[in-house]
């Protein structure tokens, strides 16, 4: 069974999401999915949307989307339901790995498993990058999201 991965990229106004499938162990990731909503700060927010079968461009969304949260959320539900363009994707729980990227890591050169010290490091990095703060809090809620498929 393919693994699927999501790769995460929460800026200030917007959510960017790839969607990866891994069929095999030792094989290289394949992406299926593309998906941003953009405009959090300044309504209405825009929904983007590109997989096998879907090609969703700058849908305005009308449902209250003002948050990274709200966002991460609206795509997560669109991706379980985009049976033929996703079919690896039957629910939450099919996804086995999220990553996030941070603009800034510190004194960090390369890609870090965020562990709970590296988690601690990059929230002492606040006073540096400001915005910090928003992606800590994005990580908790990514997290919490995802937990509450296992769950």
């Amino acid at each position: 069974m393919a693994k699927i991965l999501l790769s995460i990229n929460a800026g200030s106004s917007s959510v960017k999401v790839s969607v990866y499938r891994v069929p095999e162990k030792g094989a290289s990731p394949e992406q299926i999915v593309e998906t941003q909503i953009a405009g959090l700060t300044a309504p209405p927010a825009i929904f983007s949307y590109e997989s096998r079968s879907q090609h969703v461009k700058h849908q305005e969304l009308e449902e209250g989307v003002t948050s990274q949260d709200d966002a991460f959320r609206k795509m997560l539900d669109h991706l379980v339901a985009d049976k033929e363009g996703a079919p690896e994707i039957q629910r939450r729980e099919d996804i086995v790995l999220a990553c996030h990227r941070i603009v800034h890591g510190g004194d960090y050169d390369d890609a870090q498993v965020i562990t709970l010290d590296t988690y601690h490091h990059l929230e002492s990095l606040t006073d540096l990058a400001p915005l910090y703060a928003l992606f800590i809090n994005q990580m908790d809620q990514t997290i919490k999201i995802l937990l509450l498929c296992i769950c």
